[in-house]
């Protein structure tokens, strides 16, 4: 690198290469720097530029590499810094040396600022290298480093040393509003800080977003990460009661060597996390095949159930309800069915995927007013329509306007209220128990009967059919006995005595899963006489139960 003459020459070239400068880590910017370094020679001073974060202040110091250096006499020069801080550069004369001109004291402060601009360059490329990889609050690496070492390592045959762990803190939002946002962010870095202790260079931890993170440790650490995310004691202050005591849920993947890409790592911990999060019992959950496939199938449908409506592709069909005296078809029920490139998908495959969002209170209603276009089609062509009852989920019971809604549907398509039947299941929530009633109550009030499905599935007190207004009381088929089963007249003797309970209170019963005609007899014999199964027919396409219909009215 050449000398220049004077500090107007030095200014001048820095000058230059600085405007010549693209981009932060450009060549010429590099080069402005070094020029200037070496150019003080030229009077004497040797730069030597010390970096150190103090309270947001960055010092860098010009001085002479000599002892003769006079600090008393030195010139400083003050730049604001975009973070809030300052950026100081001093330089320091001879001791004995004659004071400056005003003219070279000029050209210096130039010189110093055009210096501060390429020093200032040169750390953003350092700080957007840093925070590509690192997460700005807790200064732990992101997901984006998470994932390239994940790739890093499948490439290079190690991933099967490891285990991949997604991890969410208990209770963090509480935590938020009782210590305060500040004390929440040092508690979470310290949380990560606590976690990465003890493990190796080549081991991770990332914070991926929130209260988050995503690890990747050696198996043989599993162990040791896992007895910290049971309960960690986190201190945030000096004061004896300034500390919190943290667990955390954490989906677990056991790495192999098929595993393909970082997509794969993420996505398995990420749903094995929230199957965790979503058990009352488990702190943590494990990843496996299985549960990955579960998964796979799970998004299908939800994803595909949206289209499903719109498309029409759930069809409703009818099971047919039969009078025991004279076995003349009394009602139905109506049940979904969904048909996936012309096979039938089982309802017990996408019903209770639905059955975790309010998804299953869109095929709910969507049923409902197919049965009403289907009942004002019957009376419009002459024919006399059954009572249909249509199954209404237990997440419905949370809607304030569900009964207005109801209402609207039958009224929209003219339907007599008495043709609509709504089955609801039992519930042991007492919250749901006081809207099930609210609701059977006001629904009877709009002429509306409601039934209790499957009665004694689940954990039915009788306090469920006292206080509830149902008009029907529907028996599991379990209760009908298993010729198998030693309990087999036990189960019959509870049906004997729920049968009648239920006519004693004025209520109809009726049994479903009637496969036989010994089912029938016994049911006679206890005095129910109304039924569905197998035995008189399966769940059957509109069209079909249509006939039969028809046929009656022969």
């Amino acid at each position: 690198m050449m000398m220049t003459k004077n500090i107007e020459d030095v200014v001048i070239q820095c000058g230059q290469l600085l405007m010549q400068s693209s981009a932060v880590d450009s060549k010429e910017n590099k080069e402005a720097v070094q020029i200037a370094a070496e150019s003080l020679k030229f009077c004497g001073l040797e730069m030597k530029r010390l970096d150190a974060d103090q309270q947001t202040v960055i010092q860098s110091i010009c001085f002479l590499d000599s002892e003769e250096a006079d600090p008393s006499n030195a010139m400083e020069f003050r730049y604001s810094e975009d973070h809030g801080g300052s950026a100081v550069y001093r330089v320091y004369p001879k001791v004995g040396q004659e004071k400056w001109s005003e003219r070279t004291v000029k050209w210096l402060g130039i010189f110093m600022m055009q210096l501060h601009e390429a020093n200032s360059r040169q750390n953003l490329v350092e700080d957007a290298q840093y925070y590509r990889y690192h997460d700005p609050l807790t200064k732990h690496t992101n997901l984006l480093y998470y994932s390239e070492r994940c790739d890093l390592y499948i490439k290079n045959g190690t991933i099967c040393d490891y285990t991949a762990i997604a991890v969410d803190l208990d209770d963090f939002t509480q935590l938020n509003l009782r210590i305060g946002s500040d004390n929440c962010d040092l508690v979470l870095t310290r949380f990560l800080d606590w976690l990465k202790d003890g493990l190796t260079d080549n081991e991770i931890v990332s914070r991926i977003s929130g209260d988050r993170s995503a690890l990747l440790v050696l198996k043989e650490h599993e162990d040791m990460i896992l007895e910290k995310l049971k309960h960690s004691e986190i201190r945030y202050g000096e004061n004896p009661n300034e500390k919190v005591n943290l667990s955390a849920e954490a989906g677990i993947y056991h790495l192999s060597e098929d595993v393909e890409s970082h997509h794969n790592i993420i996505q398995a911990i990420s749903s094995t996390l929230n199957t965790a999060k979503g058990s009352m019992h488990l702190q943590f959950a494990y990843y496996d095949r299985a549960s990955a496939e579960e998964l796979e199938r799970k998004k299908f449908y939800e994803s595909a159930f949206e289209q499903a409506l719109i498309n029409e592709d759930i069809h409703v069909f009818f099971q047919p309800k039969v009078s025991l005296k004279d076995y003349e078809l009394i009602g139905a029920e109506a049940l979904s069915r969904w048909i996936v490139d012309g096979k039938m998908v089982p309802p017990d495959s996408f019903i209770p995927i639905l059955e975790e969002t309010n998804r299953i209170c869109e095929l709910d209603f969507y049923v409902l007013e197919h049965v009403c276009q289907c009942i004002q089609s019957w009376i419009r062509h002459g024919v006399k329509p059954v009572k249909v009852s249509v199954n209404f989920s237990r997440r419905h019971l949370s809607d304030k306007n569900l009964v207005s809604e109801v209402i609207r549907i039958l009224d929209k398509y003219e339907v007599p209220h008495e043709y609509i039947e709504m089955e609801l299941t039992e519930t042991t929530i007492d919250a749901d128990f006081e809207a099930l009633k609210r609701v059977v109550h006001d629904l009877r009030g709009c002429g509306i009967e409601s039934s209790v499905d499957d009665f004694g599935m689940g954990y039915s007190s009788l306090s469920l059919i006292r206080d509830v207004p149902f008009k029907v009381l529907k028996i599991d088929k379990s209760f009908l006995g298993d010729k198998n089963a030693e309990s087999e007249e036990r189960q019959r003797s509870m049906m004997k005595h729920v049968i009648s309970m239920a006519n004693d209170m004025g209520m109809e019963c009726i049994a479903e899963g009637v496969e036989s005609m010994e089912h029938v007899q016994l049911l006679k014999e206890n005095k129910c006489y109304m039924a569905q199964g197998f035995l008189f027919n399966k769940p059957i396409p509109q069209e079909e139960f249509e006939d039969i219909l028809s046929q009656q009215l022969k």
